[in-house]
């Protein structure tokens, strides 16, 4: 009986463990991968593919690609190896663009005519922008509360006297011109609130995106001064990219760039981290945690970071 039970348990986790791999045989064989690169880095190329692109980008899966495989130079030229390679599906990593508040706040502004680059000149200009835009949408905001305010008192005559006349049962011809002639006030007083509403939000999204990009250069250019802490400006350090292991599985998350150069060297940055190199002190190094977009000369820091991981 015992033997029976044995071997019924047996078949249960032999079962078990065939479901499990044929459920998960991708994260199984993505760890195994993992695995083998920290037990034998820099020993065979770290393969990528190139994921998802958001429609709210511009770039193409080309240029994307092209970018790659320049930032690949940045480790490949100094270790004298070939460490990366693209490969078009099923790559140990996934690179990915996510279009969200960050890069659609550098997209507004640029479409404003208004650029920015990682300087403490680019943070002044902001800085006066934003502040001669936040003095102007306080006072379109009181404007638009004061005229509202007019509207509803007037509005609210106008349902009373409805009212009296709807309980009444009846009007004079004078009290439906006088009537009609206030709904027509109305409706046209509305729509100017609509215009004059449209024209505010529109300035408080410029604004905010204002706020967005100056508190992620008060981050980078290690500013001391408070954070734009106005309701839809997104505050504190916020990615860029980042790389990613979930359930065995690499993904590299593109978040936000300003140009080329900088897209560059952030993914040279990401593709260092799926190498296995880590975040260094040296804010001129590659590996730095915030991405300065200065170009893919690496420091010392860096290159002993990854003479420790292709040792």
């Amino acid at each position: 009986m015992r033997k029976l039970i044995s071997w019924i348990l047996l078949i249960a986790a032999l079962a078990g463990a065939f479901y499990q791999w044929r459920t998960k045989k991708a994260q199984f064989r993505a760890t195994a991968r993992i695995l083998q690169a920290r037990l034998f880095p820099c020993s065979f190329p770290v393969t990528y593919s190139i994921g998802t692109i958001d429609p709210g980008y511009t770039i193409s899966k080309q240029e994307l690609g092209d970018a790659l495989i320049e930032a690949e130079t940045a480790w490949e030229n100094p270790a004298h190896k070939n460490l990366f390679e693209f490969t078009r599906s099923s790559g140990d990593v996934t690179i990915t663009l996510v279009y969200d508040n960050r890069q659609a706040s550098l997209d507004k502004l640029k479409a404003l005519g208004i650029t920015t680059d990682q300087s403490l000149d680019s943070y002044k200009s902001l800085k006066a922008k934003y502040d001669e835009l936040a003095a102007k949408v306080d006072a379109e905001d009181s404007r638009l509360k004061g005229i509202m305010g007019r509207y509803k008192e007037r509005e609210t005559a106008y349902n009373a006297e409805v009212r009296r006349m709807n309980q009444r049962g009846s009007a004079s011809r004078a009290e439906v011109r006088r009537v009609d002639s206030t709904r027509g006030a109305l409706a046209m007083q509305f729509g100017g609130i609509k215009m004059i509403e449209t024209a505010v939000n529109s300035d408080v999204d410029t604004l905010n995106a204002l706020g967005t990009t100056l508190n992620q250069l008060i981050v980078q250019l290690n500013i001391n001064v408070d954070q734009y802490n106005r309701a839809g400006a997104t505050i504190g350090r916020y990615e860029e990219g980042l790389y990613i292991i979930s359930g065995g599985i690499q993904t590299i998350e593109i978040y936000k760039y300003t140009n080329h150069a900088q897209l560059v060297s952030l993914l040279a940055h990401e593709l260092g981290h799926a190498l296995g190199l880590e975040h260094v002190a040296d804010p001129e190094s590659l590996m730095y945690p915030v991405n300065r977009g200065r170009g893919l000369n690496l420091t010392g820091k860096d290159l002993a970071e990854l003479v420790r991981v292709c040792r």
